[in-house]
């Protein structure tokens, strides 16, 4: 998501952020819990297994055989009942960090206790260190890092100044060390513990943010973005899912900036309002549109697994003709209800034309990218272009379109659609121009030669000539409506017809170079209300 135009995804603030960032932790937690609770477990096990047969004795005997065996069998107990608790049920997020706090502060208790009463001259400085920082790093939290903090400097103040005058064999080692000494030393230790556990604090909080940053960067609304798909008319294309039923989605966020910002975003918003108003199976359909907080416009649409026509021609050559009709026909059935409804394309081209599979039936076409659509009937001072304004592909563009908006209808439309089934059944694009103004230049003046002239395919002589009447310089010399070109299309026999069999039978040898597969947590969004005491109480 790298360049110029690249969106920073912003959380809408809506009231399913909440639920989907707990959703997002809870699988966090499970998979950190148990890593953290076993490693543990490994751990101790092998340390309580080593001071079991080496016999290492503790400095102090404060009272023999009786704090020994119980403190170091404590570590591996509490990371084996813990990893057992996780397994025996499903828990939400808050019972998993509610878990991890409880076993790493049992720990760090007895691991203070331990190094305070049995091994005075010794620093607890590395074990306190492993038992803060693994869970400040593992364990993504607001504010239980700052009760284990609290926790480890309260019981290193009690090790260290209470338990002495409680324990004789304990005082006797510190009242051997002299008072000067001993105050030093304690005070080292005590100042070392709380700069660890501050520096533990800070960074829980941070990784906690950088968590929740992470999430909002990707994310917009009740979408959560997977990938970039790719750039369109007037912004990027994500390929996302909805936060709460998964439905495979394709997101585009408008990108652009600066003074031109705002008829941006009202063709924008006009792009979506068209759109989402025709119904036409062959249409892409529209989902949402929303705005994030930091004015991100964005709208969602369905997600469509399968490749344009410009891609399947380059990877695939020209196509057959009984399969190119297949395609324009449906396409014409899309833009049939658009120009019924007063609502022009003005951008019709292969790369908007998507050839994809849907409920089991192959070779399905979606016309996509209303972004530079425009209503007819809507009055000029109303328009979001201006006379004299070009709107286009200038490789497809439509000779009139040329000389302004306002010269544009529906046979623009027609004009492009020819220009598509010419990429289809030849290979090539009407005009080999390099520049947009060759292009343009080549579209007012030039006429292409026939299809049937250029294509390694044969094609019939119907179909050539509805391309080229499709391509007529005057509109007036074209078809006056897609339905009349669907007519003639429809009417067009050949010896074989393309039908699903082989259609299913192309797909299952030219599958699309990516794929999603779209998976859901099974497990159902936490209650809001499910978080940490120790959380709650702080907010």
């Amino acid at each position: 998501m790298n360049g110029e135009n690249t969106v920073q995804l912003a959380l809408a603030g809506s009231s399913t952020t909440g639920s989907s960032f707990d959703r997002e932790l809870r699988g966090i937690l499970w998979r950190r819990c148990r890593l953290v609770f076993a490693i543990g477990l490994a751990a101790s096990s092998v340390v309580f297994l080593l001071n079991w047969l080496y016999g290492l004795e503790p400095t102090v005997v404060t009272r023999p055989g009786a704090w020994r065996l119980p403190l170091h069998l404590f570590h591996p107990l509490s990371f084996a009942v813990a990893l057992l608790a996780i397994y025996l049920r499903n828990k939400t997020r808050a019972q998993l960090q509610l878990a991890a706090f409880w076993v790493i502060w049992f720990n760090l208790v007895v691991v203070i206790l331990n190094i305070a009463i049995n091994y005075p001259d010794r620093e607890p400085f590395l074990p306190v260190a492993l038992m803060l920082f693994v869970h400040a790093a593992f364990i993504p939290c607001r504010v239980s890092q700052m009760w284990l903090a609290v926790t480890a400097v309260a019981v290193t103040l009690v090790s260290y100044a209470a338990l002495p005058p409680t324990l004789p064999a304990l005082g006797a080692y510190w009242a051997e060390m002299g008072a000067r000494e001993a105050l030093f030393e304690r005070l080292w230790i005590f100042s070392g513990v709380a700069m660890l556990a501050g520096v533990s604090a800070v960074v829980s909080r941070t990784l906690y943010s950088l968590h929740r940053s992470a999430h909002r960067a990707t994310r917009l609304g009740n979408y959560l973005i997977e990938r970039e798909l790719g750039k369109g008319g007037m912004g990027q294309v994500y390929v996302a899912r909805h936060a709460m039923i998964c439905r495979p989605t394709a997101v585009k966020v408008m990108t652009a900036d600066g003074p031109e910002r705002q008829a941006a975003v009202a063709r924008f918003e006009r792009e979506v309002q068209l759109s989402a108003s025709l119904t036409h199976p062959n249409t892409i359909t529209i989902f949402d549109f929303g705005r994030t907080a930091d004015n991100t416009f964005y709208y969602a649409m369905e997600y469509l697994d399968g490749m344009d026509l410009q891609k399947m021609v380059e990877r695939f050559g020209p196509l057959p003709a009984v399969r190119a009709v297949y395609l324009l026909k449906q396409a014409c059935g899309s833009l049939a209800e658009a120009h019924d409804r007063g609502i022009i394309h003005r951008d019709i081209k292969p790369s908007n034309i998507f050839v994809t599979q849907r409920g089991g039936l192959f070779d399905f076409v979606k016309v996509l990218d209303f972004g530079l659509a425009r209503e007819v009937r809507e009055a000029p001072d109303g328009d979001l272009t201006k006379t004299g304004m070009v709107f286009g592909t200038p490789r497809y563009i439509a000779p009139e379109a040329v000389y302004g908006a306002s010269k544009v209808d529906a046979r623009a439309d027609i004009y492009n659609l020819g220009g598509v089934a010419y990429w289809m059944l030849t290979g090539r694009h009407l005009f080999a121009g390099s520049s947009s103004l060759d292009l343009i230049i080549d579209h007012v003046k030039t006429v292409p030669p026939r299809p049937k002239e250029v294509s390694e395919l044969p094609i019939p002589d119907e179909l050539d000539r509805i391309v080229m009447k499709c391509l007529e310089k005057d509109p007036g010399d074209r078809y006056q409506s897609v339905s009349d070109m669907l007519a003639e299309l429809e009417a067009i026999s050949f010896d074989g017809a393309w039908d699903q069999e082989r259609a299913r039978e192309w797909w299952s040898l030219h599958a699309p170079e990516e794929t999603v597969a779209w998976m859901c947590d099974p497990e159902p969004a936490p209650d809001d209300a499910e978080v940490l005491e120790v959380e709650a109480t702080a907010e």
